[in-house]
């Protein structure tokens, strides 16, 4: 199975958790002071920066909630974990460590043998709290 990025032990892959939307956020700090001549800046360095990912699976089909279980499990524990995603030539790159600061899974048209959802979707919202991008 070609895997595409990992955080942690949770394994997102093109047959199973297969991550749908990937979108980076960070900010840079520049408070403003009112001054006599307009407005004068100064950086005050980097804020947080941040990732949201949100990833589907059909787990009756090609599985994939155990992905979904070491997710809930790093959040609960709120372990901080590698975020490392897939380059060219199967090459991964790390792009920091992370905490999972929102988890929610979705899960639609449930299964009437065993209550799963016949689609289940993730969105995570993680924060970088060591080695940024």
């Amino acid at each position: 199975m070609r895997e595409l990025c990992s955080l942690g032990n949770a394994r997102f892959v093109v047959v199973g958790l297969n991550p749908q939307r990937i979108g980076t956020e960070s900010e840079a700090r520049v408070p403003g002071l009112p001054t006599w001549s307009g407005m004068d800046y100064q950086d005050t360095g980097l804020g947080e920066a941040r990732t949201r990912f949100e990833a589907v699976t059909h787990p009756h089909v090609i599985g994939g909630l155990d992905a979904v279980e070491w997710l809930q499990r790093h959040h609960e524990n709120r372990d901080v974990v590698n975020y490392i995603r897939l380059r060219g030539q199967f090459l991964g790159r790390m792009q920091g460590q992370v905490r999972i600061r929102h988890l929610f899974v979705d899960e639609t048209h449930l299964h009437p043998f065993d209550g799963v959802g016949r689609r289940v979707g993730v969105e995570i919202d993680l924060v970088y709290v060591g080695g940024r991008r």
